[in-house]
């Protein structure tokens, strides 16, 4: 009930509310066990065989070609450099993305040179991947199902750039809410395991207290880019 109270007073306040952890997983679920209705399980339906297809490149359509493969898609280009972009803000190296490194996103664990677990790294970098991958599909699901295919009113680079700023932005602050040990008590977050993931990559970081979970107005560190336009690469 609280988790549910917290996801809707996010979206009256941004709205839109925050990717839940359960849509996640349900993400991850049907993509482990090809439950979508995609590819393949179009090739055994007559007259709907074209469905089966890639809608921006007509290629064989899967999971991975929509989020890695399809050198047709803008939402995959940008999204994983926006996402690697974040990352390097702090971090030394991007690790290679691939189909596999999502399902099993949950197992990675990020180690310092020690071989010491990095908590706030291994933390972040799967947020940006499970985040990164599923805006990817929800793009792709816009673009096929809400816009009927129509490459007129496809997102724009820019849009998917200020789209995925925004999904981080909504995650930041999630997390910062749900470290309120009054309202969650012992399912709260610990206020330590946040500031490990986001600290290096705010907005105005150096004038931000050492613990600015209560600090208003907190976002990561890249500016949302003004419509219209394409992005400079």
């Amino acid at each position: 009930m609280n988790m549910a109270r917290t996801l809707y007073a996010i979206g009256e306040s941004n709205g839109a509310t925050p990717t839940s952890e359960q849509s996640i997983r349900g993400f991850l679920w049907k993509s482990l066990h090809s439950a979508y209705k995609i590819g393949e399980f179009w090739d055994k339906i007559l007259h709907y065989e074209n469905r089966g297809k890639c809608g921006l490149c007509s290629l064989p359509e899967s999971m991975d070609h929509i989020l890695l493969e399809c050198d047709a898609s803008s939402a995959s280009r940008v999204i994983w450099k926006v996402a690697k972009d974040l990352w390097l803000k702090r971090e030394n190296s991007w690790p290679d993305i691939c189909f596999g490194s999502i399902l099993g996103c949950n197992l990675i664990t990020v180690r310092d040179s020690d071989g010491k677990e990095k908590v706030g790294a291994t933390r972040l970098l799967k947020i940006l991947i499970l985040e990164s991958a599923h805006l990817i599909w929800k793009l792709r699901c816009e673009r096929t199902i809400k816009f009927g295919g129509d490459r007129e009113k496809y997102h724009s680079e820019n849009e998917i750039y200020n789209k995925w700023i925004h999904t981080i932005n909504m995650r930041l602050k999630f997390d910062r809410l749900l470290t309120n040990s009054m309202r969650y008590g012992k399912k709260a977050s610990k206020i330590i395991t946040v500031l490990k993931t986001w600290s290096g990559l705010l907005k105005n970081k150096d004038d931000l207290p050492h613990n600015w979970i209560r600090q208003t107005g907190v976002l990561v560190g890249m500016t949302p880019c003004p419509p219209p336009g394409r992005l400079i690469r």
